[in-house]
């Protein structure tokens, strides 16, 4: 069952990478095949859980990836471990609540980043993401000093272009567009 699960991950990670609308589609229901047919296989379920946030949040599909990123954080909760993803659904949940930019929603993507175990943070390109989302949720909640430290710790991360590991040059490397820094640069002037 391990083997099938995993299996049929990598087959759908494949298939919601493609470019064809129709693929995707056969990369979603082998996901959610996977969920269903090995519900025990945690490591592929959890990931796929994620997998299919991603490709939600990557398609502006904001209220189904919410469902899942709420999924793997549940599992986060209850195992106590971040083990088998990529450790930040919690913090693309929260990206999720700052553009639905409900007054609550805010609140609550605050909460979960304020919560966020600083230590899981290793690469520069994770540190910058947590920064930069936390200086726009906490601008949009008039946190405003609070906005302008994480912009200019998020505009320093940027300015980083020592790779973390002599052997991958790009692990960790933070790229920034340029309407990021803007964006970030205009908390900062504010």
């Amino acid at each position: 069952a391990y083997y099938k699960a995993q299996y049929l991950r990598i087959q759908a990670t494949y298939l919601l990478d493609s470019r064809d609308v129709d693929i995707q589609q056969n990369g979603i229901r082998l996901m959610e095949r996977i969920v269903t047919d090995y519900p025990n296989e945690e490591s592929s379920t959890i990931f796929g859980y994620e997998q299919l946030g991603d490709y939600y949040l990557k398609y502006k599909e904001f209220e189904k990836a919410e469902k899942y990123f709420r999924l793997v954080v549940k599992h986060y909760e209850l195992k106590q471990s971040r083990g088998g993803t990529s450790a930040l659904a919690d913090l693309k949940l929260a990206e999720i609540l700052l553009i639905g930019g409900t007054v609550n929603q805010l609140e609550e993507a605050y909460k979960i980043c304020k919560s966020y175990p600083l230590e899981k943070l290793l690469m520069n390109s994770d540190k910058f993401y947590y920064t930069q989302l936390l200086a726009h949720i906490c601008f949009k909640l008039n946190k405003t000093e609070d906005a302008k430290e994480f912009a200019k710790a998020a505009i320093e991360l940027s300015k980083v272009t020592k790779p973390q590991f002599s052997r991958h040059k790009t692990v960790g490397l933070v790229s920034a567009s340029n309407q990021q820094l803007k964006d970030l640069q205009q908390i900062v002037d504010d």
